[in-house]
């Protein structure tokens, strides 16, 4: 299933199926850009470093600490 994560409503269809789902992948051009499994521990994302600064910030919100993020080279 092809999903643009801009589009409010085909991503609340993503998070509505994602608890039923045992995996998920996110591609951009033929490049992955994020992919989770059903481990439930573990999530790949490749973001900006202004995206990282927003999510971290959220993160720190909801009281996750910044060390929960790994950079992955």
């Amino acid at each position: 299933m092809d999903i643009d994560v801009r589009d409010d409503g085909q991503f609340e269809v993503l998070s509505d199926l994602g608890p039923y789902a045992i995996h998920a992948e996110g591609w951009r051009g033929g490049r992955l850009v994020f992919s989770a499994s059903d481990s439930g521990t573990a999530l790949w994302i490749e973001v900006t470093q202004d995206q990282e600064a927003a999510l971290l910030s959220r993160l720190g919100l909801l009281g996750i600490p910044s060390g929960v993020l790994t950079v992955r080279r």
